[in-house]
């Protein structure tokens, strides 16, 4: 419950900051993932900063999203396409491994794909932004709070330690892009 509170007040402030800024950071230049962000939080009413924040967590590189960024069993891989993404994607499965993140969001395969037509459709950035805005906006009414939505988007209920760490990668970038400010709550929480 102390974890919950403290995540509550150390984002709550930059996720409501982020919800009203004008001056921030715009999410639709470079790479097609930011393309679909405005879209994607304006469809399912999920604070442009929040989702931006997240996205860059998930797959900034150089200070932009990356569009076929994978993260398999822990290790980040970059491919130039989709062709070369499926590619890599299939020489891992052979290999045994089942827990990838695929695209500008990161989706993981062994829990998302039910959701999606395809592998290549989950690749697909719009597709991809979208079903990550869907989520957030189903875990912030299934949580209450951007900021719980945010902590369980990428850490399971049962993992405070993991949570607390995304919260405030979240919150730095929240804060990096121009959405956001931190609060003395916010630089307490996360140190």
């Amino acid at each position: 419950m102390a974890m919950r509170a403290g995540l509550l007040i150390a984002i709550a402030a930059a996720a409501s900051i982020s919800s009203s800024a004008g001056a921030g950071a715009s999410a639709s230049g470079g790479s097609v993932c930011e393309g679909e962000i405005t879209r994607a939080a304006a469809k399912y009413g999920v604070p442009v900063g929040v989702l931006y924040a997240v996205g860059l967590t998930e797959t900034g590189r150089r200070g932009s999203m990356q569009p076929y960024a994978m993260n398999i069993h822990g290790t980040a891989y970059f491919a130039p396409d989709a062709r070369a993404a499926v590619r890599r994607f299939h020489e891992a499965r052979r290999d045994g491994i089942k827990l990838i993140d695929l695209g500008c969001m990161q989706i993981n395969h062994h829990y998302h794909s039910d959701r999606f037509p395809s592998l290549e459709s989950m690749l697909d950035p719009r597709r991809n932004v979208e079903y990550a805005a869907r989520f957030l906006k189903e875990l912030k009414e299934r949580e209450g709070t951007w900021t719980m939505a945010v902590a369980r988007y990428h850490a399971g209920p049962n993992n405070d330690a993991a949570q607390k760490r995304y919260v405030c990668r979240v919150i730095a970038n929240l804060v990096a892009v121009g959405f956001g400010a931190w609060t003395p709550n916010a630089r307490s929480f996360c140190g």
